[in-house]
């Protein structure tokens, strides 16, 4: 794979923590040695179709609780969901980190994926429109910005515009942008009456005087945004391994929920962003995990209900038909 495509996390980019660090880093390396087992596969590739402030236990994991579990992880950074889940199915990584809409692409097309682990709820996205734009009626006749047809994006905004009595096509039509940076600078440039962005340039949107007309916490208060995948066969091949794995992601969690400023640095090393926009990324992203690792059984109705009307799926799906549930169910023996 061409280095373009990618970028490598290591953990020398990342300053030392401090004493609560240490003694997380100390419960890993206890942790290492649990009942369950040596490791089948330590080392391993994770990918994931974007950086973005969601994948936040991640990035603490790779400088912090990997390689106390004896995991030596190499993480990858895609061009979107359809690029990861592409490295997955081709057996170039052995996990990845995405969308349930590119679990279901996935499992529609035959492949032999299921998710082993979920529990991230983040519900960032927000609508922001030109400036006279005040109101949902207002955007009639105005376009409308998404990054594909076919993603979350498209598929949020569609429902979104329905639900406020806006036909998509008819009265407003929607467009390809590609990323929220191309999206954010079309808006700026008056190509686009309404855009669907996320941090931090919802915030930069905010910022030079755009009107948000609504925010996906008005659909859904939590959102399944992210699940770990894996082939089938490397589920039941790795037990030990995943368990490990997934030991340390519930060690990174609450380390980063313990150490903010160790994990601000974490993300601004990462992401590039302002100390500001890390800061409020951070605040806005850490309530917004469940370390047991479900999904948000109270909101995937709405969840199922934009998959159906965008065509992906022709009624709801059993969680089963998406998630190998035995690591959830078995939380209390492996997390320590």
């Amino acid at each position: 794979m061409a280095m373009d495509q990618r970028h490598r996390l290591t953990r020398r980019h990342f300053a030392q923590g401090g004493a609560a660090a240490a003694a997380f880093a100390g419960l890993g390396q206890r942790a290492s040695s649990a009942p369950f087992g040596p490791l089948e596969k330590p080392r391993l590739t994770l990918g994931i179709p974007l950086d973005a402030a969601s994948f936040t236990p991640v990035y603490v994991a790779a400088a912090r609780t990997w390689k106390p579990h004896g995991l030596d992880i190499e993480l990858i950074s895609f061009r979107g969901d359809a690029e990861v889940a592409q490295a997955l199915a081709g057996n170039s990584i052995d996990l990845s980190l995405q969308s349930l809409d590119g679990l279901i692409n996935l499992i529609n097309a035959g492949q032999p994926v299921r998710g082993f682990y979920a529990g991230f709820y983040q519900s960032d996205f927000a609508w922001l429109a030109q400036r006279h734009i005040k109101q949902w009626k207002d955007l009639k006749g105005g376009t409308a910005g998404v990054s594909t047809y076919g993603s979350l994006t498209d598929q949020l905004t569609r429902y979104v515009l329905k639900r406020n009595g806006l036909e998509p096509g008819k009265d407003v039509q929607l467009v390809q942008v590609g990323t929220t940076a191309s999206m954010l600078q079309a808006l700026k440039a008056g190509r686009l009456a309404l855009a669907i962005l996320s941090p931090p340039f919802k915030w930069m949107a905010q910022e030079a005087g755009f009107s948000e007309l609504g925010t996906q916490l008005d659909i859904a208060p939590q959102w399944p945004k992210h699940a770990y995948l894996a082939k089938t066969k490397f589920i039941d091949d790795n037990p030990n391994t995943l368990r490990a794995f997934l030991r340390a992601h519930v060690a990174a969690l609450a380390l980063a929920r313990a150490e903010a400023a160790m994990t601000v640095d974490i993300l601004i090393e990462r992401l590039k962003w302002s100390r500001d926009y890390a800061q409020r990324a951070y605040e806005e992203t850490m309530p917004a995990y469940d370390a047991r690792g479900r999904l948000p059984d109270a909101h995937m109705d709405v969840f199922w209900s934009i998959e159906i009307a965008g065509g992906a799926v022709t009624q709801a799906w059993p969680d089963t038909k998406l998630i190998d549930d035995r690591f959830i169910k078995s939380f209390d023996d492996w997390a320590g």
